[in-house]
């Protein structure tokens, strides 16, 4: 029977899931048997269990030695299963794997690529540096394979030869370097992982491929994002200045490639590009990141933590836009204020997310919001879990802003007669800061008579904190707290009897023939006292105050010196150490592996560097990824999971690629949608080679016709800052005036969407009531105009203002959109919105030959000719026309303008001057052609080009 159970106990024995006994020794003998058989089926079926076994965790280790020697199986599909196997286990079992090594290398010439790929991840997953070698002939022939996805798997095995043996860095880099270059999106995301692993301080090999980076991050898979905007977000800050004021054309294609990104579905990328536009982003720009973050809290509650840390942080250190109304006035706006409400805490909150919020909600307060905030936080008071923190937040509130400190001491007080000692502790410490100044005496007596009820350490230490401050004030009332102290300094905590120390010292030279005796008493207690620190505190107090020394005469100076207010700074504040989105940043310190962020140079690097391929880029017109005119089949070939062979291999490969087509025939539609009219056609063909194993790899069809993508959007060159009148004050009874103002930047909701900015007035001596906008076509259920719906308008001050951002889709037209004002008192206004031909036009980055080519397919109707009275400038048109010069002439144009008057600069060095814009809703080309004493308009909306023509010979009008 003893037997019996040390056999139950012996590790070579095992309880199945069903209950019965199984001998270790001969559980996987069946497999064994199946594995060493002849027959490929059964193999087929052992290997599936295996690879089961493996996805549930399961440890089959000692299968490997059975497994590997059908690694030269010439069943493909039998091959693929023992590869996957290998990769698992080929670092344990590294002995038995060498043994194969031969196999490995043939299997990488392998004309099945997924064989080729699958040989390379067992390579280099065998951790023996004698074979690193052989490991780096193998990723030299697979960066330059045919197929992309043994490229990507060649670009992930850098990494790992780098750690097995890092004198082969300078071989890797050159992989590396190879593999930056490389056509397909696939590729990339890998080969600045291995860029980021093996030599992330290595910019110079960045330079020439900053610009395909920055074109192609949009179509890289997820992770692939994060890793290549952290690496070019690294890169911007060493090689661009500070964005003060001028943003540069290479940060600002980087930034416009990002911005989409903001939309993915993957938090990590949305942090990444937030992060980017934090780190790197002039500060007009970084308001679009707030929209984004706040979508993030829909989340699952560790990704509401960790963005709810990123927001606190950039409230802290960049908390401001700048929204200019009229000469040197203007309003300053937090870029999370809109966003206020979503910062309320809601029940089903944990308290750390409750904590953080609260934060936050301090940092947004300011005059215009603070009593909305107070009235949220008063309702926090109540919850027990809340209160503390809450009377904490009302008094930072308090010291933010001055004037509703009054307001705030008063509800303070009122809260000490609470029951809840919780309450009564926290409103006692928060009164002691808001009350150090000047405190009313009234105030400062009934906080004092808190000293027998108070039972929290903290709260009482603050109470005699008070009394010793202002000793001078209650002299008659301090003896008697020092009395009750003295009482009970022994059962005191250590920070009462410090502060019940400090009072004593006080008193002594303010009042020392009463309270000698009390005073030495207390100084006794607290020499025999058990902690260290009032033992000394003691010792040194009793050598000032009862001995004739050089430091004697001057206590009165040490003790009763006038203290500065205590300041209030965000504890998020210490973070901007640290990169955001990082584990550093979260943590607050310093974690293994942290690269600091580099500071932006005082001069920027030679920009020429990155100007390998931009030129042929814009001239070809060809979006980053694919390539023009006959490619191998293996750089058409993108497949991401394994396939079969035989006859169903087509099939299979087919349904495998399926996403990749599907995707590239969105892109191709949403561009047709983007430009349905555009003249200009880019025709990508792909050849297709016989081989005799065709059946293994699979080409993309590029056959069909691809219109004109749109082009690449920059910066407007003239961004308006003056609001004109929509509706006076006297039109409507409510007294509400409406000014209007076009900021030219990119709508977040659409890209055919022109953003307008609506500044609402109170012109009354009273407060407005709420007001609603609806734009007229939602009323009347028509679909007029696509619009950002309406707007809901709180009631104004006397004199305050307000900004409201709406996006209008003008359709390319000179229509109107009408929206409907309603007020509480039901008096309703209704106003029209009509955009300039000029704001409905974004600047776009094309080259002479583009220009040329273009212009000639508009001629005839599609040219507007208008005599101009006077030569106008270019930042003269820029004021009318959101536009850009074309390439390579924005300099030029720039420093020959400053040198000369507006006719010798266009009569000797530019007789004509070229722009270029397309409209937003359609996106059609708008070319304009700038000449002395005439300008012409190119366009193929006919209406939309003789209006701006009229509006630039409008322009030389004016003096």
């Amino acid at each position: 029977m003893g037997s019996f159970v040390e056999g139950l106990t012996s590790p070579e024995m095992e309880i199945a899931g069903s209950g019965a006994i199984v001998d270790n020794k001969t559980r996987f003998s069946d497999l064994k048997v199946m594995l060493d058989g002849s027959k490929d089926n059964l193999k087929m079926d052992a290997m599936k269990r295996i690879i089961n076994l493996v996805a549930k965790g399961r440890d089959v280790s000692e299968l490997f030695p059975a497994v590997v020697k059908n690694v030269a199986a010439k069943n493909l599909e039998l091959k693929k299963l023992v590869f996957v196997y290998l990769v698992r286990y080929a670092e344990e079992q590294q002995d038995l794997a060498l043994l194969s090594i031969s196999t490995f290398q043939r299997a990488l010439k392998d004309p099945n690529q997924l064989i080729r790929a699958s040989a390379l991840r067992v390579l280099s997953s065998i951790r023996v540096p004698m074979i690193a070698p052989i490991m780096l002939l193998a990723i030299r022939e697979s960066v330059r394979d045919m197929s992309a996805y043994v490229r990507k798997v060649a670009a992930h095995a850098i990494p790992k030869l780098y750690c097995l043996e890092e004198s082969l860095q300078t071989e890797l880099i050159e992989c590396i370097d190879y593999l930056l270059g490389d056509k397909r999106t696939l590729v990339l995301g890998s080969a600045v992982y291995a860029f980021e692993e093996t030599c992330p301080d290595r910019f110079d090999l960045l330079h020439r491929h900053f610009r395909t980076l920055c074109k192609a991050i949009a179509d890289v898979d997820e992770w692939g994002q994060v890793v290549m905007i952290g690496l070019l977000t690294r890169y911007s800050r060493s090689q661009f200045v500070a964005p003060l004021e001028v943003v540069d054309p290479d940060l600002a294609l980087l930034l416009t490639s990002c911005r989409p990104l903001l939309q993915s579905r993957n938090c990590a990328v949305v942090m990444s590009v937030a992060q980017l536009f934090y780190h790197c982003a002039p500060l007009s720009q970084m308001s679009i990141i707030s929209r984004a973050l706040i979508r993030l809290l829909r989340g699952p509650r560790e990704v509401q933590n960790v963005v709810l840390v990123n927001i606190a942080t950039i409230c802290s250190t960049k908390p401001v836009c700048n929204y200019f109304f009229l000469p040197n006035q203007y309003i300053r706006l937090n870029m999370f204020e809109p966003f206020l409400r979503s910062f309320f805490i809601r029940p089903a909150d944990p308290k750390h997310i409750k904590l953080l919020k609260l934060q936050i909600l301090i940092l947004l307060v300011s005059e215009t919001n603070v009593q909305l905030v107070l009235r949220e936080l008063q309702t926090y008071v109540g919850m027990t879990e809340m209160a503390d923190a809450a009377i904490e937040a009302i008094g930072q509130c308090a010291a933010r802003v001055s004037s509703i400190t009054d307001s705030c001491i008063s509800g303070l007080v009122s809260l000490i007669t609470s029951s809840d000692e919780t309450v009564v502790s926290a409103s006692v410490v928060v009164l002691k800061r808001l009350l150090h100044a000047n405190p009313p005496l009234k105030l400062l007596k009934r906080v004092l008579r808190l000293i027998d009820s108070v039972k929290a350490a903290e709260a009482r230490a603050c109470v005699i904190w008070l009394v010793a401050t202002h000793v001078d004030k209650v002299s008659t009332v301090a003896p008697d707290v020092l009395r009750k102290m003295a009482k009970s300094f022994t059962h005191e905590s250590e920070v009462v009897k410090l502060q019940t120390i400090n009072l004593a010292a006080k008193l002594w030279l303010l009042n020392r023939q009463e309270c000698e005796l009390l005073v030495r008493y207390v100084m006794q207690l607290a020499r025999f006292d058990q902690s260290y620190d009032i033992r000394d505190r003691s010792r040194f107090l009793r050598n000032l105050l009862f001995s004739d020394n050089k430091l004697s005469c001057f206590a009165n100076e040490i003790f009763n010196a006038e203290k500065p207010s205590p300041a209030t700074q965000s504890t998020f504040k210490d973070r901007e150490q640290f990169q955001l989105g990082t584990l550093s940043h979260f943590l607050n310190q310093r974690c293994k592996r942290y690269r600091d962020l580099p500071s932006f140079p005082n001069i920027a690097p030679d920009s020429s560097l990155r100007n390998t391929k931009l030129v042929d880029e814009l001239n070809n017109g060809v979006r980053i990824g694919y390539k023009i005119g006959n490619e191998s089949e293996g750089d058409d070939f993108c497949l991401l999971e394994e396939s079969e062979e035989g006859d169903k291999s087509t099939e299979e490969q087919e349904s495998e690629d399926e996403d990749e087509e599907e995707s590239d025939e969105e892109y191709e539609e949403e561009n047709e949608d983007e430009s349905d009219e555009d003249k200009e056609l880019f025709l990508v063909n792909s050849e297709t080679k016989k081989s005799e194993n065709l059946h293994l790899l699979l080409d993309l069809n590029f056959d069909s016709a691809i219109k004109n993508a749109t082009d690449y959007v920059v910066e407007p060159k003239f961004v308006n800052s003056f609001f004109t009148p929509l509706l006076s004050h006297a039109a409507w009874p409510v007294g509400i005036s409406i000014d209007l103002c076009f900021p030219r930047e990119t709508s977040l909701l659409h890209s055919s969407m022109c953003p307008v900015l609506l500044k609402f007035t109170n012109n009354l001596e009273s407060s407005s009531p709420n007001i609603t906008a609806l734009p007229k076509a939602v009323a009347a259920a028509i679909n007029q105009m696509s619009t950002s719906g309406q707007i809901v308008l709180e009631e104004l001050s006397p004199g305050e203002s307000v900004i409201k951002k709406i996006h209008i889709d003008f359709g390319d037209s000179k229509g109107t959109s009408e929206w409907l004002l309603s007020a509480e008192n039901n008096q309703e206004m209704t106003i029209s919105i009509e955009a300039p031909m000029g704001e409905q036009i974004e600047p776009v980055l094309i080259t002479e030959e583009q220009f040329i080519n273009r212009i000639l397919c508009l001629s005839g109707l599609n040219d507007h000719c208008g005599k101009l009275e006077r030569p106008l400038k270019p930042d003269e048109l820029y004021a009318v026309a959101n536009c850009s010069s074309v390439t390579g002439s924005e300099a030029s144009l720039l420093q020959k303008s400053m040198m000369f008057n507006v006719k010798e600069f266009l009569q000797i060095f530019a007789f004509q001057v070229h722009f270029c814009a397309q409209t937003l809703s359609k996106k059609q080309q708008v070319l304009i052609t700038l000449e002395p004493e005439q300008v012409h308009v190119h366009c193929e909306n006919i209406v939309l080009g003789s209006l701006l023509c009229d509006d630039i010979v409008k322009a030389s009008l004016k003096s």
